[in-house]
């Protein structure tokens, strides 16, 4: 049961046009991500950027660290993720 959960929220996650845009922009880069960047993409506030970060690093998606005044954005396991999108 708990499996079908974490499924249910990872694919709710996904399931927002911004979030989903996030991860194909994370995964096409390769490489972790300034916040600030991702709002630039998005056309959206910080905070906005930030609380669709939130969402997807509760569904496991995500990873978050600090470099300096930074929050950094990374796809937590990319190999993973590949399978979930193509089926």
């Amino acid at each position: 049961m708990i499996g079908i959960e974490l499924k249910s929220r990872f694919f709710k996650a996904l399931g927002e046009p911004n979030r989903l845009k996030i991860v194909e922009y994370l995964l096409k880069n390769g490489k972790c991500t300034c916040i600030c960047e991702l709002s630039r993409l998005l056309k959206r506030d910080q905070s906005v950027v930030f609380r669709h970060i939130q969402i997807l690093k509760e569904a496991g998606i995500l990873d978050t660290s600090k470099d300096a005044q930074f929050l950094m954005c990374c796809i937590k396991d990319k190999n993973n993720l590949r399978k979930y999108l193509q089926g």
